[in-house]
């Protein structure tokens, strides 16, 4: 059953979200309510939560959730529909100069 409601949302928003649902094929509608149940699907206390978030790093995330490794704690993350995270910008950066430099001298 669905219930309508009222939200006040900025116009930016609301364009941003109506594009995006045009763009996958779905409904603003859908779009809300997917967000609403992955915010509260889970706690602050769970480990996969935190992980995704990039507050755990992922040995932290295997031992917190009692996992066997990262190949099970990245099975788990895809159960739960969770993103894994991404590296930081000056990672990603430090990885493009490596690969740069041992690419360039092959």
């Amino acid at each position: 059953m669905l219930t309508a409601t009222t939200l006040d949302l900025p116009d930016a928003l609301i364009s941003k979200v109506k594009s995006y649902a045009q763009k996958h094929h779905t409904t603003f509608t859908a779009v809300v309510i997917e967000q609403l149940d992955a915010v509260t699907e889970f706690n602050d206390d769970d480990p996969l939560l935190r992980f995704s978030r990039g507050l755990l790093t992922k040995e932290q995330a295997v031992a917190e959730a009692g996992l066997r490794d990262y190949a099970e704690l990245l099975v788990t993350m895809g159960n739960a529909d969770l993103p894994i995270p991404s590296l930081p910008r000056k990672d990603i950066d430090r990885q493009v100069k490596e690969f740069t430099g041992l690419w360039r001298q092959s």
